[in-house]
């Protein structure tokens, strides 16, 4: 019969003694936690996000290091809290496509609103995309 093989590991390091990049796994290609209270976007952590686009309140864009190899990669995220860290129970998201940035293979949009449809800076905003990079 054939042979299994089972390669534990704690640590896996590139070639140039990093961690490993996955690239074309299924893992989060980038993410961010950024904090948008101040009416500024600012990150608080992220991988494969250059920078945070401020384009009007509570609407910005996530532009990436390293693109995606098309515009079909798969999005998630989530933004709530507008002033500390208080839960607002109002709050509504969205990413993606708008008349303000068109997601490409090198940036998305995402979008902090109240139900009743008005924009919003949040204090919690998180977004992460899963695809293929370029």
């Amino acid at each position: 019969g054939d042979a299994m093989s089972t390669l534990k590991a704690d640590t896996i390091q590139s070639t140039g003694g990093g961690a490993a990049t996955l690239t074309k796994q299924s893992a989060a290609k980038h993410f961010v936690n950024f904090d948008a209270s101040s009416g500024t976007p600012t990150s608080q952590k992220s991988f494969n996000v250059s920078s945070l686009t401020d384009t009007a309140a509570g609407q910005f864009g996530i532009n990436f290091t390293n693109n995606y190899d098309d515009a079909n990669f798969s999005l998630s995220g989530y933004a709530n809290a507008n002033t500390g860290n208080t839960f607002n129970g109002n709050m509504s998201w969205g990413l993606g496509t708008s008349l303000i940035i068109t997601t490409t293979t090198g940036t998305h949009e995402l979008l902090s609103f109240l139900q009743g449809g008005s924009y919003v800076d949040s204090k919690h905003c998180d977004a992460q995309g899963f695809g293929d990079l370029a």
